[in-house]
């Protein structure tokens, strides 16, 4: 048998790069391999799904199997890599070696985990996935009050979409404006003016 090629991420980025590599090889074995439960979404839907009323299964687009089947590959998922050996071009799970003709890194940004003790650490909730946002889905219902960690992007994206989803958003970072990177101040005052 060929070894395959071997892609770690079933974002949008390793879900795209199977695709393409489908178009000009149906034959080399194709193997997934996600720290996740596989489902293909898009991210930028994670920021829109309060105000849409969307739960984390009406923002999923396909399950892993279909995506297999799309693919003709092998897609593990909760399945995470405990090493990496490029010279010998294999990689672990675990204790199984498996061997890969190309191994593509597709596993996406991990969120920043501000350290926070105390009796609320467990009401923190960072949204990098799917999983991760049903988790604080199910957290917040029922909830009138949300604070956001984070001013950035991403951060008044999500401050958006829960304020249209009917929540009472308090959103605080360690900055002078909202999006310091990406704005003017001006365009800032007026983007934190729409978030109040």
């Amino acid at each position: 048998m060929n070894a395959p090629v071997v892609i770690i991420g079933t974002g949008l980025a390793g879900y795209n790069v199977a695709r393409e590599f489908r178009k000009l090889d149906s034959e080399t074995p194709l193997l997934l391999i996600t720290a996740d439960d596989g489902r293909s979404y898009s991210k930028p839907m994670l920021s829109t799904g309060f105000g849409k009323n969307k739960d984390a299964d009406g923002l999923s687009m396909a399950e892993p199997g279909a995506m297999a089947e799309q693919l003709k590959a092998e897609i593990r998922t909760h399945t995470r890599i405990s090493g990496i050996d490029p010279g010998h071009k294999r990689l672990w799970i675990g204790e199984e070696a498996v061997i890969y003709r190309d191994l593509i890194l597709a596993w996406g940004a991990e969120t920043v985990r501000v350290p926070i003790e105390g009796d609320a650490a467990d009401c923190v909730f960072p949204i990098n996935d799917l999983e991760d946002y049903a988790r604080f889905r199910a957290a917040a219902a029922g909830k009138r009050r949300v604070l956001l960690l984070g001013a950035g992007l991403i951060g008044c994206e999500f401050a958006n979409d829960l304020t249209l989803g009917g929540y009472e958003v308090q959103l605080v970072a360690p900055c002078e404006q909202v999006m310091p990177t990406l704005l003017h101040p001006a365009a800032a005052a007026a983007v934190q003016a729409g978030l109040e």
